[in-house]
C-alpha cells in the first residue's frame, strides 16, 4: 500500500488516493513511459509498497508489457504516459487487448482544458484517440482537495476496474487532466487536506472480485444442442478457459456425453492437457487437406468454444459446409468469421460434478483413425537432419514443462505450432497475440508475461523480432526469466507460401530480406546472444534458465524450408 505522507499539493493528495485505490481493487503490476504530466501518478506508483513498477522507455514496448502481465496474471495491469504522442503509441496494445479479451487499465495523463486547442507543448486530442477500441473510456475531473470530486476519483477508479473485466472484457481509457504543480515535492499556494482526511480509510472497502458471468456444464449445454445422433464437431480456440485443468475436463466430459472429437487449436495447452484422449484431434489442418476426407469427415454442426483456430484450412472447411453452429464464451461477441448459420450462448463452459459415460459414435472413430494417420504422416516431416523449422516445435516440445509458458509468434511460428505440436502429455502453458493477428510488440507481451517469474520462452521469426526490438530497452535488469527463440531466415518467410512468391518483386516487397546482425544487435543492449549451429545445440541452449533475457538465434533457409512444406503437404 502507499507509503504515509504529507500532501504539499492537491495532485500528490489525487495520486496517492488514487493509487490507493486501485491497489485495494487488487492492481499489482504498473508500468510506466516517462514523461512529465504524468509526475503525479507516477511518483505515487513508484512509492506504492507491493507494487510491481516496470519503467519503459518506448511507448509502443511498454504498451505490450503491460499486456503480457495483464494475459500472465489474468487481471488488468496498469499503463501509464504523459501528455501528447505518447498515448497514441499505446493504440497497437489497446487493439490487441480488444479483440483478445485482456484486461487493461490505460492511464494518459493530459494537459488542462484550458491548455488544449491553443498549441500548448505536447497536447493533442487525448479523448477518444483509442477510437472503438477501449471498451470503456472516460475522462477524470481536473483534480481537487474538494471531498465530492475525490470520491468522484474513487468511484471513477472503481467503474474502470470493473469494466475492464467484464462481462466484455478488455482495455479501458481513462484520460487524466493535470494542473501544476507536478512535482510532490513542489508546495502549493492555499492548498489544504480536507479536515480529518485519511487516505487509507477513505479508499477501503468496495473491494472485489469480478465473477466469471453466466456458468454451463457439460449436461446443461446438452439442453441447446441438437440431437446427440448428429455428427458434431467441438472446435477450440486459443485461451478459451482461464482454468486450464477445469477446461480439460470439461471438454473431456461434454465430448464424452456427446461422442463428438474436439478439434483444438495448438495456441493453447489443450492439446497437451488432452494428450491421450481418444477425442482429441490435433491434427486437423492436415487432414482436412486431403479432399477426400474432408467430405468423409463433414459433420452437421459445430460448437464453437472460444474464438475459432487460426489454421485456414479449418475456416475454409467449416465456412464450405454452411453449417448449424453455436458459439460459447466471450459474452457480447461475435467470434465466428465463417458467418455460419449459428446462435450465441454467452456463457462460460465448465467442468461438471457428475459422472459421464463415453458415448461411441463411428463418426467419433473415423476422426480417430484420420488423426492417428496424420500424426505418423506429421512426424516423418519433421525428422530431419536439416534446419527444418517446423522441427523446433518438436524441441520446444521436449524442453518445457506444464510449469513453463511458450509464447508464440504470428506468421509461420503460429502455424507451425498448429502443424507439429503434438505433445504426448501436459505441455506449458501457451499464450499469443492473436486478437488482431499482427507481430507487433510481440517481445515486449511476452517480456512483460515473464515478469511473474514463470520461465517463458518465445518463439518468433527476425522480422517480428527486429520489429520489436526496442523491448530490449526493458531487458536490463529484467527480473523475470524469457528466452528468445528467432528463426532467422532472413526475411518474411510465410510469404514464400502465397501466390505472391511467383512475382518478379517477391524479394523487395514480401519477401523484405534483411542482414541485421542479431549478435551486435543484442551486446549493444547487453543481452546474452547464442548462435544455435545444430539441433544438439539449440537442445543444450534451451536447458538455461534463470533470471534475465537472452536470445536464441537458429537460421534457417527460406527457400528450402517452404519447398520441403510444399512437397510433404501435398
Amino acid at each position: 500500500m502507499a507509503r504515509a505522507t504529507k500532501h504539499l499539493n492537491t495532485n500528490a493528495l489525487w495520486a496517492d488516493v488514487g493509487v490507493r485505490k486501485l491497489m485495494r481493487l487488487g492492481l499489482t503490476h504498473v508500468v510506466i513511459s516517462p514523461g512529465s504530466r504524468s509526475t503525479p501518478m507516477a511518483h505515487a506508483f513508484a512509492e506504492a509498497a507491493g507494487l510491481h513498477v516496470t519503467v519503459a522507455l518506448d511507448e509502443r514496448s511498454a504498451g505490450f508489457i503491460a499486456l503480457g502481465i495483464a494475459k500472465a496474471t489474468r487481471r488488468p495491469a496498469a499503463l501509464l504516459c504523459t501528455s501528447g504522442t505518447a498515448a497514441a503509441n499505446y493504440l497497437p496494445a489497446v487493439v490487441e487487448a480488444r479483440l483478445s479479451a485482456t484486461p487493461l487499465l490505460v492511464l494518459t495523463a493530459d494537459r488542462p482544458p484550458e491548455l488544449r486547442e491553443c498549441h500548448s507543448g505536447q497536447t493533442i486530442a487525448q479523448n477518444g484517440i483509442f477510437a472503438a477500441y477501449p471498451v470503456w473510456a472516460a475522462e477524470a475531473a481536473v483534480p481537487g482537495a474538494d471531498l465530492t470530486l475525490l470520491r468522484h476519483w474513487r468511484q471513477l477508479l472503481v467503474d474502470a476496474w470493473q469494466r475492464s473485466q467484464g462481462p466484455l472484457a478488455g482495455p479501458v481509457h481513462l484520460n487524466l487532466p493535470f494542473r501544476d504543480p507536478l512535482p510532490p515535492s513542489e508546495p502549493e499556494k492555499g492548498f489544504k487536506v480536507p479536515k480529518g482526511f485519511d487516505p487509507d480509510s477513505f479508499t477501503a472497502g468496495t473491494s472485489f472480485k469480478i465473477g466469471p458471468g453466466g456458468l454451463a456444464d457439460p449436461q446443461t449445454l446438452a439442453g441447446f444442442l441438437p440431437a446427440l445422433t448428429v455428427r458434431g464437431v467441438i472446435v477450440v480456440g486459443p485461451h478459451a478457459f482461464e482454468d486450464r485443468e477445469d477446461g480439460a475436463t470439461a471438454l473431456r466430459q461434454l465430448s464424452r456425453l456427446t461422442g463428438w472429437p474436439i478439434l483444438a487449436d495448438g495456441a493453447g495447452t489443450l492439446r497437451g492437457d488432452l494428450a491421450g484422449d481418444a477425442s482429441l484431434v490435433s491434427a486437423y489442418d492436415f487432414i482436412l487437406r486431403d479432399a477426400k476426407s474432408a467430405r468423409a469427415l463433414r459433420p452437421d454442426f459445430a460448437l464453437f468454444v472460444g474464438p475459432l483456430p487460426t489454421s485456414k484450412v479449418l475456416r475454409a472447411w467449416l465456412k464450405e459446409t454452411d453449417l448449424h453452429t453455436m458459439q460459447i464464451g466471450r459474452p457480447g461477441e461475435n467470434v465466428d468469421p465463417t458467418h455460419s448459420r449459428g446462435s450465441r450462448l454467452d456463457a462460460r463452459l465448465t467442468a461438471s460434478s457428475a459422472e459421464i459415460v463415453r458415448r461411441s459414435t463411428a463418426y467419433g472413430k473415423a476422426w480417430q483413425a484420420a488423426q492417428k494417420a496424420a500424426a505418423k504422416k506429421l512426424s516423418r516431416i519433421v525428422d530431419v537432419d536439416w534446419p527444418f523449422e517446423g522441427r523446433v516445435v518438436s524441441l520446444l516440445d521436449e524442453a518445457l514443462g506444464p510449469d513453463d509458458r511458450l509464447f508464440v509468434g504470428s506468421s509461420m511460428p503460429i502455424r507451425d505450432i498448429e502443424w507439429f505440436y503434438h505433445p504426448p502429455g501436459p505441455g506449458p502453458e501457451v499464450l499469443c497475440n492473436r486478437g488482431a493477428n499482427g507481430i507487433d510488440g510481440t517481445v515486449s507481451t511476452a517480456l512483460g508475461a515473464s515478469l511473474d517469474g514463470k520461465r517463458t520462452v518465445l518463439l518468433c521469426g527476425d522480422l517480428t523480432f527486429l520489429h520489436d526490438s526496442n523491448a530490449l530497452l526493458s531487458a536490463y535488469g529484467h527480473r523475470g526469466d524469457l528466452t528468445v527463440v528467432v528463426i532467422n531466415n532472413q526475411g518474411g518467410g510465410i510469404f514464400n507460401h502465397l501466390a505472391v512468391a511467383k512475382s518478379s518483386r517477391f524479394e523487395q516487397l514480401w519477401g523484405t530480406p534483411q542482414a541485421t546482425d542479431l549478435g551486435k544487435l543484442c551486446a549493444a543492449h547487453k543481452v546474452r546472444h547464442d548462435l544455435a549451429d545444430d539441433w544438439s545445440d539449440l537442445r543444450r541452449l534451451l536447458e538455461v534458465r534463470g533470471k534475465g533475457v537472452r536470445v536464441i538465434e537458429f537460421r534457417t533457409d527460406r527457400e528450402a524450408d517452404a519447398a520441403w512444406r510444399q512437397k510433404s503437404f501435398r
